[in-house]
């Protein structure tokens, strides 16, 4: 039986793409809210991601889940996302209703709130390497695979990444060295 085009799975495949939303779940919507920097956009992304996700794994089957596809998703959803505000601007008042319940509410990384201010600067496919290869935890190959470039573009991109904050984070290493 097929439910709009897509091969229902069994008991089993559905335990094991549950097991992998559990895993990745909150990664993926952690993943997106830095990269657009809204909650609701990052939750639907990633909604949207596990579902292209499943109807990927009802034609080829659950053995090809894998995080570098989850995030390779993900990636592209969020440059969606993007393209679409770039061409159909929200209203700017709408910015002013964000609460500050709303952004303290949203656990986004175990590091200081000075370290992800300064990511948060940089430009996209910097921040993207840094969040997928160091937050993370993804290998140089995944995070290539993830963002649809090849290994020597993650290392540039995380060289000059690490060289943009440099100037950013010297004096928070000032102080902690205190």
């Amino acid at each position: 039986m097929t439910q709009r085009g897509v091969p229902l799975t069994n008991a089993h495949e559905q335990k094991i793409f549950d097991e992998f939303i559990s895993e990745y779940g909150d990664k993926a919507v952690r993943y997106a809210y830095v990269t657009l920097h809204s909650r609701p956009d990052a939750e639907d992304v990633a909604q949207e991601a596990f579902l292209r996700l499943w109807r990927h794994c009802g034609r080829r089957g659950v053995d090809t889940l894998s995080a570098a596809l989850l995030f390779h998703t993900v990636t592209n959803l969020c440059r969606d996302r993007m393209r679409h505000l770039k061409r159909h601007p929200e209203d700017p008042t709408d910015l002013l209703e964000v609460t500050q319940g709303e952004v303290d509410d949203t656990p986004l990384l175990s590091d200081s709130a000075l370290v992800l201010e300064a990511v948060m600067q940089l430009n996209a496919p910097e921040r993207q390497c840094i969040l997928l290869f160091y937050y993370m935890d993804r290998s140089l190959k995944e995070t290539a695979e993830a963002l649809s470039v090849t290994e020597q573009v993650v290392k540039t991109r995380l060289y000059r990444a690490r060289q943009h904050l440099k100037p950013l984070l010297e004096p928070v290493w000032k102080e902690n060295s205190l």
